[in-house]
């Protein structure tokens, strides 16, 4: 049976360490996606980041446009391609690469079509869906 000074010491304790953690900023992560995303919903918190990396070959004149941003959850940090160093620049491909940041609660969705621009009434060749959720 615990005394009673050793439950007053423990629940004195218990409530100092629950003040300092509740004080304690959240460290933001960074979750790194690819294709194998496609479909699936990741769970971060504010401050986050997401990068999403997936092939692409401009030359070809396909290239990933949006069709559905995440904002105003996530904000777009950056959007670029970036050549595959080891193909041959001629029709080569890389990857398209973009960075979201979780700025608020609830719920985005990053959805992507891989087109070629001009080709404004064809179905994208692919897409890519990728649901944001905030806490």
């Amino acid at each position: 049976m615990r005394s009673s000074r050793l439950w007053q010491f423990e629940l004195i304790v218990l409530v100092l360490l629950s003040v300092c953690c509740a004080g304690c900023p959240h460290k933001p992560v960074t979750v790194a996606a690819g294709q194998e995303y496609d479909g699936r919903t990741i769970r971060v918190q504010v401050g986050d980041s997401v990068k999403l990396s997936l092939a692409e070959n401009p030359t070809t004149g396909y290239k990933w446009e949006f069709l559905a941003k995440p904002e105003p959850e996530c904000v777009i940090v950056s959007d670029a391609y970036v050549a595959n160093p080891a193909m041959n620049p001629i029709g080569g491909g890389g990857a398209h690469d973009w960075e979201f940041r979780a700025e608020k609660k609830g719920t985005g969705t990053v959805k992507l079509g891989y087109r070629r621009p001009w080709e404004k009434d064809a179905a994208p060749a692919k897409t890519f869906t990728l649901i944001l959720v905030v806490k």
